[in-house]
């Protein structure tokens, strides 16, 4: 769902703080989530933490104007677990 048209930009302050070594080529940590792309950070490559690890990318124009914590999935996706089978079991004949 996208941000309200009256509402700004929400840009966390940790981030102004580590964008000069960002345009350098290094990598931004972010652990805040609601932190908008905008264009100004084209070609920045971002970590994202989601609460076990950290998830990199590179900001393209695809990835303007969504939030940053939409490219760290949080959940495991779920494996359908496999049916054992019984080897060896005596058939019963009446």
């Amino acid at each position: 769902m996208s941000r309200s048209s009256w509402k700004c930009t929400y840009i966390h302050f940790d981030f102004y703080s580590q964008y000069q070594n960002g345009i350098n080529g290094e990598e931004i940590i972010l652990v805040n989530r609601n932190t908008m792309l905008t264009e100004d950070m084209l070609g920045l490559k971002i970590s994202v933490y989601n609460g076990l690890r950290f998830f990199s990318f590179i900001v393209d124009l695809d990835k303007l104007g969504y939030k940053v914590g939409e490219f760290a999935p949080t959940r495991k996706k779920p494996i359908q677990k496999k049916k054992k089978e019984i080897s060896g079991t005596k058939k019963l004949i009446l």
